[in-house]
């Protein structure tokens, strides 16, 4: 059977049989080209001729086979802590700047009147966020997504229940700077021994991060040394009266044992 296929700007051939299914397995024809002969009517693409039909879905099998798995998941443990805390001193900085607006200061409070009161509305932001948007301002800052295993948008139940595991795990519900802190460390263990936070292991969500540019780093620290700068000032009346509470008490003590 001699084959007439159309090329470029104009039909070449005949073409033995032969010759075009060597060509076919060699890549050189992809199968859209419009081809003929003599028995049939017009001109039709190539894979639907049916002496050619196997060759293609054989190339196709072939090439679905030899696709790669997907690339490993790296943990990248300093972004995704950098780009929590980051979050969390933006709602703080959003938070306290209300109170200052509205006439209120701060008010220490019992460590479970404070989480409800300070952090519950932080929790709900960064649930609706993942569940939206997939993502937070760190994390977007640092090219983070948050997903499910089978890259697809958390349920806000599932956002809800990471972010608090989160707060509990990661974070150790921020009662005691020590606890925090011990928190971070078996969590930056678990991170580089599992590749993923415990908190994503018992909701089975899947983060995505990638090695960021260094423009990409620089804005970030530069947006987060204006947070943590624009926090200072509006928390700084606080924390002179606290201090002067502090060294009045030392001033008392030394007094005493003298």
């Amino acid at each position: 059977m001699e084959i007439w296929i159309a090329e470029g700007d104009g039909r070449r051939g005949p073409f033995e049989t032969y010759l075009v299914r060597g060509r076919i397995e060699e890549g050189e024809l992809s199968g859209d080209e419009l081809a003929w002969h003599k028995d049939q009517d017009g001109w039709v693409k190539l894979r639907e001729m049916d002496v050619f039909r196997s060759a293609f879905e054989i190339s196709d099998a072939d090439v679905s086979v030899a696709l790669p798995p997907p690339l490993p998941i790296e943990p990248y443990p300093f972004l995704r802590f950098f780009a929590r805390w980051f979050d969390i001193s933006l709602y703080l900085l959003f938070f306290f700047s209300l109170l200052r607006v509205a006439g209120q200061g701060f008010v220490p409070m019992a460590p479970g009147l404070f989480l409800y009161l300070y952090f519950l509305p932080c929790l709900v932001l960064e649930a609706a966020m993942l569940h939206k948007l997939a993502t937070s301002p760190g994390k977007y800052l640092l090219g983070i997504r948050v997903s499910t295993t089978d890259d697809k948008r958390l349920s806000i139940q599932a956002a809800l229940v990471r972010s608090l595991r989160a707060f509990i795990v990661g974070l150790g519900l921020m009662v005691s700077p020590i606890l925090t802190g011990i928190c971070h460390v078996y969590c930056l263990w678990y991170l580089l021994r599992r590749k993923e936070a415990p908190w994503d292991t018992m909701t089975t969500t899947r983060v995505v991060a990638q090695n960021p540019q260094v423009s990409a780093v620089l804005r970030f620290s530069l947006l987060f040394l204006t947070v943590i700068s624009l926090l200072f000032v509006v928390l700084r009346p606080v924390l002179d009266t606290r201090f002067e509470e502090i060294r009045e008490e030392v001033r008392k003590r030394v007094g005493e044992v003298r």
